[in-house]
């Protein structure tokens, strides 16, 4: 008796959860992974320190969903990262379109440049903004290197560090690659 009264009790069981999952979606499982969607902006920032380096990432994608890093380097190595996810609100996501689809910043050309051994008061922005079949890659070393594009890229660092600056919940996201300072750079083609 108390057998067929476990059996039942298992069978139930599993049907009640297969139906639950069957009425929940792909999509809303736990750890069921997000469909790809397009990258729009990435942008990256290391602020070099006498002990140790902070870096910044945004990747903002289509949809208005975002995932962000902040990371401590030192001696070579991430000391602590953190990843923060979410969706741009509306009015964060029309001034982004506003200026990174400008006239203005759509013409900007820089071209790229060798990374020096020595940068003396290095602070490094790195930007990649997709364009219909490609990326318009930039990259800075220094503000002496900004200063000929200062006009245009006013806007968008100041939308970054007003972004940035908002105190944003730490989620349990794993990072990016693509934030990552060991991959090289965070310059994009397709």
């Amino acid at each position: 008796m108390i057998s067929k009264k476990i059996l039942s009790m298992t069978v139930a069981c599993i049907l009640l959860g297969s139906g639950l999952a069957a009425m929940a979606g792909p999509n809303e499982l736990p750890n069921a992974p997000k469909p790809a969607t397009t990258l729009r902006l990435l942008l990256a920032e290391v602020q070099p320190g006498a002990m140790a380096s902070e870096q910044y990432c945004l990747m903002v994608f289509a949809d208005r969903h975002f995932h962000a890093e902040k990371a401590i380097h030192k001696l070579g190595a991430d000391q602590d990262r953190k990843v923060y996810e979410g969706e741009l609100s509306e009015g964060d996501w029309s001034t982004l379109g506003g200026i990174i689809d400008g006239e203005e910043f759509q013409k900007l050309k820089v071209p790229p440049s060798a990374m020096p051994p020595v940068i003396q008061d290095a602070h490094i922005y790195s930007i990649s903004v997709a364009r219909q079949n490609t990326f318009q890659n930039m990259e800075f070393m220094d503000n002496k290197s900004r200063k000929p594009y200062e006009s245009q890229l006013k806007p968008l660092l100041q939308w970054w560090k007003a972004v940035r600056g908002r105190r944003m919940a730490e989620t349990g996201a794993r990072p990016d690659s693509r934030c990552s300072s060991q991959a090289g750079g965070p310059m994009f083609s397709y």
